[in-house]
């Protein structure tokens, strides 16, 4: 099957570049086409026979800039989801423990509401959905028995309360991914059952498979619930084995092939040396115990790699530039795995890439530029791996919209213009070989069948 799909990607990359090779090139001084929402060809379409596309979705306005809007209930972000997104939609807040449950020591409140828009959403318009996440350290305070809310700005910030007592806290976490996850069954596609247990840097190039646990954040749950020399659990363990007994329920009650629910566990600056060995050799050390005592059967399904990257360069909201080589070394890393039976696909789950700072000063056309090339890059890493790859996940439609909106991000403009970075991801051949001349005229590079 990974062969035949290579071949028929191969086939299509052929024929791109043939057409390429015999369209028209327009001149032009560069800078992104002035076209709307709607006059765009769709991402979707063009990705489609490599991955599905996808993008992050939201009910309320988080408040991150003062443009920010709900995307649920837009009409214009809802069209351009269904136009280049189509593939998937993942909650941007909605199933987050804290979003889903107002515990503390003292009270108890499930709130279904917001995270149920989102699915009807997704099931009137033809969308998969992923579910984002059922363990975290962070936007976890009833778990956590924080007493009490936080301070402003605290769910990014890892809470430092006491541990509960080690069972307290499995049974916590053991009820929590229960609940959550027979309340939305079937409807889900897949789950991410962990997120970032890995710090982001000051892991060693050379973690070794016996040492990952070394490297493990110093998290409320990695506290609670440590390894057990006895039995070699540990949380990142009754997390998994919890949610793959469930997911194998919601499975079989709704009589498809019991794994057709994927797990991930999905960590960012995934492109760190370190820090790939370490999600590499926890992966394969869970998967290989799990296959030892389940006839063969794995764990983890999908590695996800949230893609958080960053331009760089003085001046930058975020100063340190990713080298996109690493990207396509932890791709060929991870593939390893799949390669050996210890893993089914890798997920690109939260895609942006930074430039500039419009705290400091408007993104100017070089840097745009520069955004767009790193755009251009990775979606050329993405489709020589898209054998290996279940989808791509933008995290976000617009600037204003990103949690990172200082960076400009994402694909869009504020008012809903596309960017350079859309232009390059539609087509990274023709952007990277001249840019110029495609910016000028894109439709002599794109196939006419995407712009309908």
């Amino acid at each position: 099957m990974k062969v035949m799909k290579k071949l028929v990607l191969a086939a299509v990359a052929a024929a791109v570049v043939a057409a390429l090779v015999l369209a028209a090139c327009g001149t032009g001084g560069g800078g992104a086409p002035a076209a709307g929402a709607g006059e765009l060809p769709s991402l979707s379409a063009i990705w489609g026979p490599y991955f599905p596309m996808g993008n992050i979705v939201s009910t309320v306005d988080y408040g991150w800039r003062p443009a920010r809007v709900a995307d649920i209930g837009n009409p214009r972000l809802e069209h351009i989801l269904r136009r280049h997104f189509s593939g998937f939609i993942t909650a941007e807040d909605e199933m987050k423990p804290d979003a889903l449950n107002s515990h503390t020591h003292q009270t108890q409140q499930w709130r279904w509401d917001r995270a149920n828009t989102i699915m009807n959403f997704a099931e009137n318009n033809g969308f998969r959905v992923h579910g984002h996440v059922l363990a975290w350290h962070s936007q976890s305070p009833w778990i956590l028995n924080l007493a009490s809310a936080p301070p402003s700005g605290w769910r990014y910030i890892e809470p430092t309360p006491p541990p509960r007592p080690r069972q307290e806290a499995i049974n916590n976490l053991v009820n929590h991914i229960e609940i959550v996850m027979r309340h939305f069954g079937p409807r889900m596609d897949s789950w991410e059952v962990l997120n970032e247990i890995f710090p982001s840097g000051g892991i060693g190039g050379g973690v070794a498979a016996g040492n990952w646990r070394g490297s493990l954040r110093n998290t409320p749950w990695n506290r609670a619930i440590p390894l057990d020399p006895a039995t070699g659990n540990c949380h990142i363990w009754y997390a998994f084995t919890t949610a793959r007994r469930v997911a194998d329920e919601i499975d079989v009650a709704a009589g498809r092939p019991v794994g057709t629910m994927l797990l991930y566990y999905n960590d960012y600056n995934e492109d760190n040396a370190g820090k790939r060995n370490a999600i590499y050799f926890m992966v394969r050390e869970m998967n290989e115990r799990f296959a030892r005592e389940n006839n063969g059967r794995i764990l983890i399904d999908v590695i996800g790699m949230q893609s958080h990257y960053h331009v760089g360069g003085a001046g930058a909201a975020w100063t340190h530039g990713v080298n996109v080589n690493n990207v396509r070394q932890t791709i060929q890393r991870f593939s390893t795995l799949i390669d050996e039976g210890l893993l089914r696909y890798i997920s690109v789950t939260e895609l942006d890439v930074t430039v500039g700072n419009t705290d400091i000063s408007p993104l100017t056309p070089q840097q745009e530029r520069m955004q767009a090339t790193m755009y251009a890059q990775l979606f050329q890493i993405y489709r020589d791996h898209a054998d290996v790859l279940r989808r791509v996940s933008v995290w976000g439609i617009h600037d204003p919209a990103s949690w990172r909106a200082r960076g400009n991000p994402l694909l869009f403009n504020g008012d809903l213009t596309p960017k350079e970075a859309f232009w390059a991801v539609a087509n990274p051949d023709a952007f990277l070989a001249d840019p110029d001349a495609f910016l000028a005229n894109p439709r002599a590079f794109i196939d006419a069948r995407y712009w309908q």
